[in-house]
């Protein structure tokens, strides 16, 4: 297996613009994640515990209309993408603890949702063929994910690190869209830091025109994407740390970034990066 450059090698220097925009509806108090299905409208989803539905956005976060996925629970919800063909994907695959043993991806028609019908989804079930133990122990905890994306015909799941001590791994796995049960395909892994989870763990992904966002509590990891294979190019801080967990970027190049509404840290905004090369 190898091992992806440290994110934070002195490659490119990139600075970027950030504007809080707008406050979310509090429908969307828990955003957990949001993909652009076209230029003018985004869907995204509420975490775990929350009711099964999507939500269709205006460019400001307003919500447009929603709909029910009327054969599914919304047992751990994180993170959601969009292939070219006309279908969503749901990851219903937080696990915290690294106990679950029910991971999968709910396959959606993305006609239906833009349409305001409740949709049926189709279920993509898998398993991390390395891990053994429910739990693991705790240096081997690597089995819980917030991060997925599309290309190139495959879905990409980027695991979030919980080991004890903390090492900043994230693993890259890929899985087929077809549903049924699948065995995720480990690649290999990054080390977004080694400080701890809410700075160094990714918590939603968007593979767009050759490039790789990662988000974090606090930033935005962006890298080149060549054959599924991640090559760290820059990364932009994002201040205060508040629970940022949803990810999109727009034709323009334009990122969107939301995160949960919490009584302590604050949140439930829209922000827009726009990144911008230094000249040298």
């Amino acid at each position: 297996m190898q091992k992806a450059a440290l994110i934070f090698a002195p490659l490119l220097l990139v600075a970027a613009t950030m504007q809080k925009t707008s406050r979310l509806p509090k429908d969307l108090k828990e955003i957990s994640g949001w993909v652009f299905a076209n230029d003018s409208t985004l869907i995204a989803h509420n975490d775990g515990g929350n009711d099964p539905e999507i939500f269709v956005l205006n460019l400001d976060g307003s919500i447009r209309h929603r709909v029910d996925v009327i054969n599914a629970e919304n047992e751990d919800w994180e993170d959601i993408a969009l292939d070219q063909k006309g279908h969503v994907y749901i990851g219903d695959f937080g696990n915290n603890n690294n106990t679950r043993k029910n991971l999968r991806i709910l396959k959606l028609s993305l006609k239906k949702i833009l349409d305001n019908q409740d949709v049926e989804a189709k279920f993509i079930e898998f398993s991390y063929p390395e891990q053994k133990d429910f739990p693991p122990k705790l240096t081997e905890k690597y089995f819980d994910c917030e991060a997925l994306s599309f290309s190139n015909d495959s879905l990409y799941l980027f695991t979030k690190c919980r080991s004890e001590p903390f090492d900043g791994k994230c693993y890259v796995y890929t899985l087929p869209t077809k549903p049924g049960t699948h065995k995720a395909q480990k690649k290999y892994y990054m080390v977004l830091g080694k400080r701890d989870w809410f700075r160094d763990a990714a918590t939603s992904a968007d593979i767009q025109n050759g490039k790789l966002y990662l988000l974090t509590y606090n930033r935005v990891i962006i890298h080149t994407f060549e054959n599924g294979r991640a090559k760290y190019e820059s990364h932009q801080t994002m201040l205060p740390i508040t629970q940022k967990e949803a990810i999109a970027v727009h034709s323009n190049g334009k990122i969107y970034v939301a995160d949960e509404r919490q009584k302590i840290v604050g949140g439930g905004n829209l922000y827009i990066l726009k990144p911008t090369q230094k000249k040298k």
